[in-house]
């Protein structure tokens, strides 16, 4: 029951925040907004008996790329952005893709979800979650199943970075 409660908190407290991060106009305070969403969503990991991924997603989005964020808030000229108006035409095609994300979330937890799915089938992933070596498993299970995915992410992810870095530079020379 009080697992419950403490879901129920977390979950609302994540939800609120996120919901602060794209209502809110000052961009510093919706990274501030953002931060406090990364850390309830790793109370729940918390909840769900994950330490590991608990204390990886404060490291590694708290820590790693929150803080790309805030140089790219520091970097950008707030001001002219501010004045911009802020619903520009991306809103007529971020409507659609927001709605088929929603439906998307929507048919997952309909259906019971993927990932425990994928973790059942597996018979030694199985043994390893009841002798409660999640971590070893999820190791497992990212590293043989998913490792395509894995690779691609890390090469978007450095793609953005070499993004950020290439504008920042450029940023510099015409001023």
């Amino acid at each position: 029951m009080i697992e419950n409660l403490f879901f129920f908190l977390f979950a609302g407290l994540a939800v609120l925040s996120a919901i602060m991060v794209i209502t809110l106009r000052n961009p510093v305070h919706s990274v501030i907004s953002l931060i406090i969403c990364f850390f309830q969503v790793a109370c729940l990991f918390v909840l769900l008996r994950a330490p590991f991924i608990a204390g990886a997603q404060i490291f590694v989005y708290v820590g790693a790329i929150m803080i790309f964020f805030v140089f790219a808030v520091f970097l950008l000229d707030i001001k002219s952005s501010m004045e911009k108006d802020r619903y520009s035409s991306w809103f007529v095609l971020g409507l659609p893709v927001a709605f088929l994300f929603i439906v998307e979330i929507a048919t997952l937890i309909w259906r019971g979800g993927y990932a425990g799915a994928v973790l059942q089938k597996d018979n030694q992933v199985r043994a390893m979650l009841s002798m409660g070596q999640s971590t070893e498993a999820l190791g497992k299970v990212l590293y043989t199943q998913y490792l395509l995915p894995f690779e691609i992410i890390s090469v978007v992810l450095l793609i953005g970075f070499v993004g950020a870095v290439v504008l920042t530079v450029r940023g510099k020379k015409e001023n």
